[in-house]
């Protein structure tokens, strides 16, 4: 186990925890592990993606179900596994990454972005069940985002065409999104639920 050390520099507590989301049973241990270390949890952030490029032709059907399994079956599964706690104690926050590349995907992104439409799907879905419960469950929809893993597998070519598109031109960076998780996962959010929140520089999409 691995303490992120800016947390504790800040005075908070953190652990951070391995689990292979395209294995269903690493993801039930790795649930098990977290309230073990915690106690409860009472936000989950389903922020995990992968998102390979590749043209429809060679999309092979082992590709489209590593696809959907990290980013549609693992959120589900870590909802399940998580809600079950928030509902005993009649409150809890979900928070599911879409993408704003379901609005106007590029080629190559055709199985991204039908995972990331089906999180859209299980957002609404989870909202309708557990919002009697005291939970909400919304999603926000970045635009491409400059990370390691995007800068690793994505050409400069396509930040540049994106950040051509946008309302606000720059690159969309992680720290863009922390003041609508912020707020999501907070009380003032309290009557939001099953909603999506493009924060994506006004590209709305590819």
């Amino acid at each position: 186990m691995r303490r992120p050390r800016r947390a504790h520099r800040n005075g908070g507590r953190a652990c951070a925890l391995p689990c292979d989301l395209s294995e269903p049973d690493d993801v039930a241990r790795f649930a098990a592990r977290v309230v073990e270390q915690t106690g409860k949890v009472d936000v989950l952030v389903n922020n995990a993606a992968f998102m390979p490029m590749a043209p429809l032709a060679s999309i092979t059907a082992t590709l489209w179900r590593q696809i959907m399994t990290v980013n549609v079956d693992a959120p589900f599964l870590l909802a399940q596994a998580f809600s079950a706690g928030m509902i005993e104690r009649g409150w809890g926050r979900i928070v599911n990454l879409a993408s704003s590349t379901v609005w106007g995907p590029p080629p190559g992104m055709s199985a991204y972005a039908s995972s990331k439409m089906a999180v859209i799907g299980l957002t609404r879905a989870l909202a309708a069940e557990l919002g009697p419960h005291g939970i909400t469950v919304n999603a926000i929809s970045p635009g491409l985002t400059r990370h390691p893993g995007s800068a690793a597998n994505l050409p400069p070519e396509a930040f540049d065409a994106l950040r051509a598109r946008q309302f606000i031109p720059r690159t969309e960076e992680p720290a863009d999104l922390t003041g609508a998780l912020a707020f999501l996962v907070s009380d003032d959010s309290r009557f939001i639920t099953g909603q999506v929140l493009n924060v994506d520089g006004g590209g709305f999409g590819f």
